[in-house]
């Protein structure tokens, strides 16, 4: 998992199994997530495997944005993440979208075409 700190929006792009060996690095990227306090993009389109660790990272993202008011969402979720986020109720935690469309498109992000 990494983060891209956009101007308007922070970027969470995350590949690859997302598991126990991915916690302890995603903790610092969380707090500076929260720290930023912007709108949020979970990018999950290249996850590959995840399990209750990976999830419980999802959760602190989704948690953290709850209590600092901005708003987040999963964009690219592969239907074994949407099947398990809706089985766990987690989906009404963390909204996913069918946008599979540029991952920096974040909410609070001004995509107005100048002319």
């Amino acid at each position: 998992m990494s983060l891209r700190e956009l101007p308007d929006s922070s970027l969470v792009e995350a590949w690859g199994e997302i598991d126990l060996a991915v916690r302890h690095a995603a903790g610092p990227m969380c707090q500076v997530v929260a720290e930023r306090a912007l709108p949020v993009v979970i990018d999950a389109k290249d996850i590959t495997f995840i399990d209750s660790t990976g999830m419980s990272i999802l959760v602190r993202i989704a948690r953290d944005a709850e209590a600092g008011g901005y708003p987040v969402q999963l964009r690219n979720t592969p239907w074994m993440l949407r099947e398990l986020l809706t089985i766990t109720g987690v989906d009404q935690l963390l909204p996913f979208t069918d946008d599979d469309g540029d991952p920096t498109d974040a909410p609070g992000t001004d995509d107005r075409e100048q002319s």
